[in-house]
């Protein structure tokens, strides 16, 4: 018990710092190619904090642990929305923001995965056939996403705004581009090998307290594998660049569903009792759709709404932990 305490306690420290790195890594990124910063944060990365949730998943499927692989993917999403996204909303000092353009776009489409996914495993099975499904929507959603960028960039309007931000690029340009790639890639390797020091410490002592295997995977595998995305959107937040935040949880939650199920149905079918599966779909869903009417009212997500979603995770984790203990 002693080792799994100081592992958290290690891992919450490397953490923090790699967050820190990551998310300036990712802003210069987004500076040097002129991106919008939530696109950044919705393709590049949520891809690369997204990894932990797929190893473990993927891996928990090729093991014969089904139920662990799928509650691990969906109950990510639960964590990402319901903890990441509100904790960054609540220590903010002012409210997240969402580029509108692209939220109109990525808010539908993480709703239509979701439902996708839960419409393609309502019979308690995710099949290979199910993942390529999946997988597909991803490349369309991607292909979609960059020539929305394309279209963008053509803009008279955009480039009128690029034009009036190249003063700041010029200041920004002290710091070189290698250095950025080294925050980015640095950042990134810290924040996972801290989550991973986490998860196993985290998983250690829930098996101590003997919990079942599907609870595991909602609730500390799930956690456990979304603090790349929790110290990044908190991180993000308080450095003021909460586009990177916002867009990194927007895309998290969209890979979850169609590259970390998808990917692990492909490779070995994913199995779990129908009653799980009517219980972490909806929960999912509910949630996700809160952040979404939330960000749809303003393009932006203040205190109030913050807690609001966290609130809706405390009633999910409530009925969860009561449902285990039937």
């Amino acid at each position: 018990m002693m080792v799994n305490l100081a592992c958290i306690l290690a891992a919450v420290l490397v953490l923090w710092k790699a967050a820190d790195w990551f998310v300036d890594g990712a802003v210069g990124l987004a500076e040097r190619l002129g991106a919008p910063k939530m696109l950044v944060g919705i393709v590049l990365v949520s891809f690369c904090t997204t990894a932990p949730e797929f190893m473990s998943s993927f891996l928990a499927t090729l093991q014969g642990q089904p139920v662990i692989a799928l509650g691990n993917a969906v109950g990510s999403i639960t964590v990402d929305v319901g903890v990441a996204l509100a904790l960054a909303a609540l220590l903010a000092s002012t409210p997240l923001q969402a580029d509108p353009l692209i939220f109109r776009t990525s808010g539908v489409f993480v709703l239509l995965a979701l439902g996708l996914g839960f419409a393609l495993c309502m019979d308690g099975t995710l099949g290979r056939l199910d993942g390529a499904v999946l997988l597909a929507s991803y490349a369309g959603y991607v292909t979609v996403a960059y020539r929305q960028y394309a279209r963008r960039q053509k803009d008279p309007v955009v480039r009128e705004r690029m034009a009036a931000l190249a003063e700041h690029e010029q200041a920004v340009a002290s710091i070189s581009t290698p250095k950025i790639v080294g925050l980015f890639a640095g950042g990134i390797a810290g924040v996972l090998a801290g989550a991973e020091l986490l998860i196993h410490g985290a998983v250690g002592v829930a098996a101590a307290f003997g919990l079942p295997p599907e609870v595991i995977g909602l609730t500390v595998v799930a956690i456990g594998t979304s603090v790349p995305e929790i110290v990044t959107c908190v991180a993000s937040a308080l450095k003021r660049q909460s586009q990177i935040g916002v867009g990194n949880i927007i895309g998290a939650d969209i890979l979850n569903i169609c590259w970390v199920a998808g990917a692990s149905a492909v490779a070995n079918p994913l199995t779990a009792e129908v009653k799980v599966i009517w219980f972490m779909f909806p929960a999912a869903l509910v949630l996700v759709g809160a952040m979404v009417v939330l960000l749809r009212m303003g393009y932006n997500l203040t205190r109030w709404n913050g807690a609001v979603l966290l609130a809706l995770y405390a009633g999910y984790m409530a009925l969860l932990l009561l449902g285990a203990g039937r």
